[in-house]
């Protein structure tokens, strides 16, 4: 009788504690959420998601790669090609919001850029700063409107 008894006081134990946490966790979802919207919305709007996904127009984007893509060609010229200007020139770029969907390849290959060149300046590989220079000239080839 007495095995009954302890094995009752264990499951009840057991049940106790999972209906403690099932309280304690609905509270804090109960918290999170935003009067008006659905359980489980947590405070997302359309208009904060409109927000985040805000394109760049074409135009603007063009204008601050074109910007940032001279700065980076003038750097080697004027012996100017440091590791935090490199630095500098990748965070402009990785801090764009909403990139053109065509243009996203040649963002990405930007930064590669950028990286393969920083590397060189890091480890003094003669490869990786080659790399960068003809992924810089095939850039050029491939999106004319970076050279005018």
């Amino acid at each position: 009788m007495k095995k009954k008894v302890k094995i009752l006081f264990f499951f009840s134990l057991i049940l106790l504690a999972l209906i403690l946490f099932l309280v304690l966790t609905s509270e804090s979802i109960e918290k999170t959420d935003k009067p008006g919207l659905p359980t489980g919305q947590a405070g997302l709007s359309t208009e904060s998601v409109k927000n985040a996904i805000s394109v760049l127009s074409e135009e603007d984007y063009k204008a601050k790669v074109k910007e940032i893509f001279s700065a980076y060609e003038k750097l080697p010229a004027d012996s100017g090609l440091t590791m935090g200007k490199i630095i500098e020139l990748k965070d402009k770029l990785v801090a764009f919001k909403g990139l053109p969907a065509k243009f996203k390849d040649l963002h990405l290959k930007l930064v590669q850029s950028l990286d393969k060149m920083e590397n060189y300046l890091n480890q003094k590989n003669e490869g990786e700063k080659n790399a960068s220079l003809e992924m810089t000239n095939q850039i050029k080839a491939d999106y004319s409107w970076l050279n005018n």
